[in-house]
């Protein structure tokens, strides 16, 4: 069964492989883990800039949508999981889910609030998005 699993994430393009089940989502938790505490970094550095600018409406709102994005990560990911029904792959397809929205949301919070309009660097590097 973990070909299948690895045929499908690799598809995906995630690079997880592992003999086991267990192998690839140790492996998928490890990359979810490094993709939350990135997104953690860049919405921490946008904070930080709003915050400096004293833009508090803009911080509010930023704060908003990240709970807004939180809740529907977790929808979407937790429909993904039972899509896959009674399989093994689900774990698997659930964990997938989650980096590859987490990765696209570090790119939203990059994009609109760690760039500048003009030849400015930006505050952080612009990351890796979604496979």
């Amino acid at each position: 069964m973990s070909i299948i699993i690895t045929a499908l994430l690799l598809a995906a393009g995630n690079p997880c492989d592992g003999s086991t089940t267990r192998d690839v989502e140790q492996c998928l938790a490890a990359d979810l883990k490094r993709a939350d505490t990135e997104l953690n970094r860049y919405y921490a550095a946008a904070t930080k800039r709003l915050t400096e600018q004293q833009d508090t409406v803009a911080l509010a709102k930023l704060r908003l949508a990240e709970r807004a994005w939180i809740a529907y990560r977790d929808a979407e990911c937790e429909a993904v999981y039972e899509s896959w029904g009674q399989g093994t792959i689900r774990g698997a397809m659930n964990l997938g889910c989650r980096i590859n929205l987490t990765k696209a949301r570090t790119a939203t919070i990059w994009r609109n609030w760690l760039t500048y309009s003009d030849s400015t660097p930006p505050i952080l590097p612009k990351p890796a998005e979604a496979g």
